[in-house]
């Protein structure tokens, strides 16, 4: 006897794999992901029922609320002046239409149901960070020393994000819905869950790794505040305490030993070297480097003939991370103790000659390539933006002085915004006219996406836009979601150094995790925090 499957079960099938197809997408394949979209949209209308969704839509205002979003990215057309790139941004914000409608108006998923996709989500996460390691393993590591090129399928930064909520929802199910887990399941989870933070530390995304610290401390915080024991809560909040304190320790203690201004007398200074030829004598920059001063005991002339002697790049030209060479032989030699002459550069060997020319400023980033270094990196910006303004490839410090140009633009297109299409064009006409000197390659984005919300819409498009992010959680009561605060917290922490929605990949990973939890669930149970 032939079985047949009923038309809404079949459907329903096919938006489940729709789902399926969209999670595993998301950190592997643009081309996967565009093809899920696309098969829940068509399912979705072949299904029917239109009478019975617009009841539910009309029930659920929060969904039209939430997918408003787009319809003022698309409003920001009619003033915008570049309409390619416009439309380009409402094409990448279509998941903020299409995904609530589909997801909104389908029959709701039942827990097994979510923790299925996010644990699917997960696995190809791990599948995208083996692949990232494999091809490291076989390529080697940058020649430029930068790790966080190893993401081989997007922008590091964004990849770190999809790295932090898997391994949010790993560690979820590793401790939570206990009883719908088997032991040797939450070992594989938590085994999982280890593996990403070791791939996390190894990116040194260090966006990703902050924020990774900071549901840390909201896992140990939740985990407190659910425990009935005092003592057991007590020691939760000292974790934390004790976290962060360590974390801000380690930073002041590297800032004092590298960058701290020690007093320096000019008249006690050698005026010649070995050579004969004079020194030039600095410190008015006030730049260091491992607590020396790099503009102390330079002899320009010796550096680069001795430099072009030794190295296939120019003294003149810029090492393989766009840094000035000249800048960064300075830093080096200074980081080992040397003066800057040809004297020192004959000390060096071709391992030094190496780091130099791949833009490894400082020796010690040979033994100390992890965390360190990224953290010595910042730290580093921000006292040569504070003591010189020189913010070309630094990526700290030109985030921070894009609020410069930004503030120009914010000021003369204060209520409306300047459209959809607009706002990096203003971004560089800003900059010119302030004259400031930002890195060749970049393209007026403000990497703060509050700012970009801010400079495309205007005050009434921006209290507008986030009023309709922020209104169905507050209706649904979402918040008591901890997952769900856990992926905010991801996101926004995110927002401050990244245009996090005008990726096409953020912008679907915001728009299902947020229609995940909002409208595609129907279980209370899990909603408590």
């Amino acid at each position: 006897m032939k079985l047949t499957i009923p038309r809404e079960e079949y459907h329903r099938r096919i938006y489940l794999f729709g789902l399926a197809l969209l999670v595993c997408s998301l950190p592997l394949s643009r081309f996967l992901l565009s093809i899920s979209q696309l098969l829940l949209a068509v399912n979705w209308i072949a299904s029917g029922r239109f009478r019975e969704k617009t009841a539910l839509i009309l029930r659920r205002p929060s969904i039209l609320i939430f997918a408003a979003v787009f319809v003022l990215y698309a409003l920001g057309l009619i003033y915008t002046q570049h309409m390619e790139t416009g439309i380009a941004r409402v094409k990448n914000a279509l998941p903020l239409l299409m995904l609530p409608l589909v997801m909104g108006t389908s029959l709701p998923l039942d827990e097994k149901h979510v923790k299925r996709l996010l644990l699917l989500f997960s696995a190809a996460v791990m599948v995208a960070s083996l692949v990232c390691l494999v091809n490291y393993l076989i390529h080697g590591a940058p020649a430029d020393g930068d790790f966080r090129k190893i993401s081989v399928f997007m922008l590091h930064i964004r990849f770190s994000l999809m790295i932090v909520m898997a391994i949010a929802v790993l560690l979820y199910y590793t401790f939570y819905n206990l009883s719908d887990s088997f032991r040797y399941e939450r070992v594989f989870l938590f085994v999982m869950a280890c593996l990403l933070i070791a791939f996390l530390f190894f990116l040194r995304s260090f966006t990703g790794i902050a924020i990774f610290i900071a549901i840390t401390a909201l896992f140990l915080l939740h985990a407190s505040f659910r425990s009935r024991r005092r003592f057991v809560r007590y020691a939760f909040a000292l974790m934390v305490t004790g976290l962060f304190l360590t974390l801000l320790l380690f930073t002041v203690r590297t800032w004092v030993i590298n960058f701290q201004d020690k007093p320096v007398s000019l008249s006690g200074l050698e005026t010649k070297t070995a050579g004969g030829n004079p020194y030039t004598h600095n410190i008015h920059t006030g730049v260091l480097e491992n607590g020396e001063y790099i503009d102390l005991y330079v002899c320009d002339p010796e550096l680069k003939k001795e430099w072009n002697k030794i190295s296939t790049i120019s003294y003149d030209s810029v090492d393989r991370r766009g840094q000035p060479v000249s800048l960064t032989i300075r830093r080096y030699l200074t980081s080992k103790g040397l003066r800057k002459d040809s004297a020192a550069l004959a000390r060096l060997n071709k391992t030094d000659v190496w780091s130099i020319e791949n833009g490894l400023a400082n020796y010690r980033f040979r033994e100390n390539s992890g965390l360190y270094q990224r953290l010595y990196e910042l730290l580093w910006e921000i006292q040569l933006l504070s003591k010189t303004g020189y913010v070309q490839q630094h990526s700290l410090g030109q985030r921070l002085a894009f609020l410069v140009p930004a503030l120009t633009v914010m000021e003369k297109n204060f209520w409306a915004g300047v459209g959809t299409g607009d706002v990096y064009d203003a971004m560089l006409r800003a900059a010119q006219t302030e004259r400031l000197a930002f890195d060749p390659l970049w393209e007026g984005k403000p990497h703060n996406q509050f700012l970009f919300h801010f400079l495309a819409f205007g005050l009434a498009g921006f209290l507008c836009l986030w009023g309709c992010m922020v209104y169905p959680v507050l209706i649904s009561k979402t918040s008591r979601l901890f997952l769900f605060n856990i992926f905010a917290v991801i996101v926004l922490m995110s927002m401050f150094t990244l245009d996090t929605l005008e990726s096409y990949d953020s912008m679907v990973f915001f728009a299902f995790f947020y229609c995940l939890f909002v409208f595609a669930t129907d279980y209370c149970e899990s909603r408590k925090a």
